[in-house]
Formats: C-alpha cells, sequence, structure tokens
C-alpha cells in the first residue's frame, strides 16, 4: 500500500495498518481513483515532463514518438542540437497558408507541429540524416499498479490527489455533501498552484457547487 493511499483510508476513517475494507487484496478503487487524480493534475499543470531524442531522417516529415513511461502531453520545447537552434511550433493551417505544398519541402526543418496523440511533423523533409531532434514534453504518467511503482507526482500535489480520492470515495458511497467537500478540497487546492502561471497558460478551476453536481436524493 502507497503513502497516498494510507492517506486516503486515515480520512475516511479505515486504519491503514489493518484495515477491514481496504485490504491490499482490495485497494483497486483507491487506487484508481489516485491514478485519475494524477493524470488529471498532469495534464492541467504540466508537471511530469520528459525529453527524447528523435534521429532525423532524410526525406521524412513526420516521427512517432514513443514513451515508456507515460503518454504524449504536448511539446514544451523543441531544439535541433547540431545547429543549437530551437524550433517554432505551428500547425497545418499555418503551414497551408504559408505554402501550400509543404508537404513536398525538404532542407532545414524550422518549425514543428504536434499530430494526434503521439507523431511530431516538421515542416520540410530534412536533406540529411545527420542530426537530432531534442524533444521536452509533458508526460501523462501511466496508471502504477504495484506498491513499489514510482509514482510520478510532485510532493505538493500529493494531497490534492488525496482530496480526489476521497471525494471519489464518498460520492460512491452515496454521500454527496462529503463528497462535494472533498472535490471542493481539491479544487481550491489546484487552483491556487495554477493561479501563479503567467496570464497566457492560466487555467482557472472553478469552486464546484452542490447544484452543479447532481446529487439526487
Amino acid at each position: 500500500m502507497t503513502p497516498l493511499e494510507k492517506q486516503v483510508l486515515r480520512i475516511i476513517g479505515e486504519d491503514p495498518d489493518s484495515p477491514d475494507v481496504f485490504t491490499d487484496q482490495n485497494i483497486g478503487q483507491i487506487r484508481d481513483s489516485i491514478n485519475d487524480a494524477i493524470q488529471e493534475i498532469t495534464m492541467l499543470t504540466g508537471g511530469h515532463e520528459d525529453t527524447i531524442h528523435v534521429p532525423l531522417l532524410t526525406d521524412k516529415k513526420f516521427y512517432r514518438l514513443n514513451f515508456e513511461r507515460g503518454f504524449f502531453g504536448w511539446v514544451v520545447d523543441c531544439w535541433i542540437v547540431g545547429e543549437k537552434r530551437r524550433l517554432q511550433q505551428t500547425d497545418f493551417i499555418r503551414l497551408w497558408a504559408e505554402n501550400s505544398r509543404w508537404l513536398y519541402s525538404s532542407g532545414t526543418p524550422w518549425q514543428y507541429l504536434q499530430v494526434g496523440s503521439n507523431v511530431l511533423g516538421l515542416d520540410r523533409s530534412p536533406s540529411s540524416d545527420t542530426d537530432i531532434l531534442e524533444v521536452r514534453c509533458v508526460v501523462i504518467p501511466k496508471a502504477y499498479d504495484q506498491d513499489t511503482d514510482r509514482i510520478k507526482l510532485r510532493q505538493e500535489f500529493h494531497r490534492t490527489a488525496v482530496n480526489y480520492a476521497v471525494s471519489e470515495y464518498w460520492a460512491s458511497r452515496g454521500d454527496p455533501r462529503s463528497a462535494v467537500d472533498y472535490l471542493t478540497l481539491y479544487a481550491d487546492s489546484l487552483g491556487e498552484r495554477l493561479s501563479y502561471k503567467p496570464a497566457a497558460n492560466r487555467i482557472v478551476i472553478q469552486r464546484p457547487t452542490e447544484s452543479q453536481i447532481n446529487v439526487g436524493e
């Protein structure tokens, strides 16, 4: 049982050292909630990054990125190593506007674009295969399923993830008021940390209210 799981058990009234319900064999519900929280927090904050190196190939414009420890979120920075030059981000609409025959162009790439969930495209096909792209990406962590697996979440967000899992627990037990209380703590905690990001990248999380959640009777 991980430290995060033990924190959740303490809050919901279980003894983490000798639980009645959520034993090591029955911890799946809590573990799934924590995994959901970790992935959502990462998507909102960009808090987990990885750097990969992609060898450029002659006349190859699209490159599939493989992440063993997670899923491709988005590119933070992209460099051509040999030239020590940063590539600018673009998209299909801009490329078509600049050059309707960009798919046939070759030379030194100056721009990159993200295609789908794991493909990186270049505005020009490299004319040689002597250089490398260094791509720094936000990576959405894969779900952990063993106590010994590393949990890829910053320490400052540990209690945030716990509040999310506790909220889901109370919701599953038919206690919407407690679920809303802990969901509010989750949103408030995450919102405070996001509020210090630059304005262009700011994400605002609204405080949930009972009227926004179908609580039923």
